[in-house]
């Protein structure tokens, strides 16, 4: 009860009325297959695909549990801007892609190992499930290292455009200090 109606309340304040659909669990065993946005409703869909004026970041994914970021896009925005922020959205692309298959991997495991332990007539305990831990973590090592250096490397890779970005716009700001005030620009108050 407490969902929905967090959830009616987060639609008022976006303005939009309460859709026709029923509400999708957060937590399920299986990932959903109904996860795109296309069966959502168009005043929601109109909401998401706004032109934003800052940098949004949206609620967690229920299958990657990462935060979606938009970007703002300056109308003005320089090459080197441009370079930065696209960079960030392919580190962000990568983020998410590993940890929606990571995690949809895990859940379809976890399932599998509960359904056998269950046809075996005995009990899901903690004990039964830090076991099916252990193993998965031991059998995905490879992948998490092998996307740890990735990421690694990602995130050193944007230290450049970054900076290249940070300087372009504090010399944009330092020539807009420099350029003297006409007439009309100045202040008699």
């Amino acid at each position: 009860m407490l969902r929905a109606t967090t959830y009616r309340t987060s639609l008022s304040i976006c303005k939009l009325s309460s859709p026709s659909f029923a509400l999708r669990p957060i937590h399920t065993t299986k990932p959903s297959d109904d996860l795109t946005t296309d069966k959502l409703p168009s005043p929601l869909n109109d909401v998401l695909y706004q032109k934003v004026e800052a940098d949004m970041i949206g609620t967690p994914d229920p299958i990657s549990n990462l935060r979606p970021v938009k970007y703002f896009v300056a109308a003005n925005e320089t090459p080197e801007e441009t370079e930065w922020r696209l960079h960030r959205q392919r580190v962000d692309q990568f983020n998410e892609d590993f940890w929606s298959s990571n995690n949809a991997l895990f859940v379809n495991a976890k399932a599998e190992y509960e359904e056998s332990i269950r046809a075996r007539g005995e009990k899901v305990t903690a004990e039964a499930l830090s076991v099916f831990y252990k193993d998965f973590l031991d059998k995905a090592y490879d992948r998490q290292m092998a996307y740890n250096k990735q990421w690694w490397k990602e995130n050193i890779g944007m230290l450049y455009p970054g900076a290249k970005a940070a300087f372009r716009q504090l010399m944009q700001k330092k020539k807009q200090e420099a350029l003297p005030l006409s007439f009309w620009d100045k202040n008699f108050e």
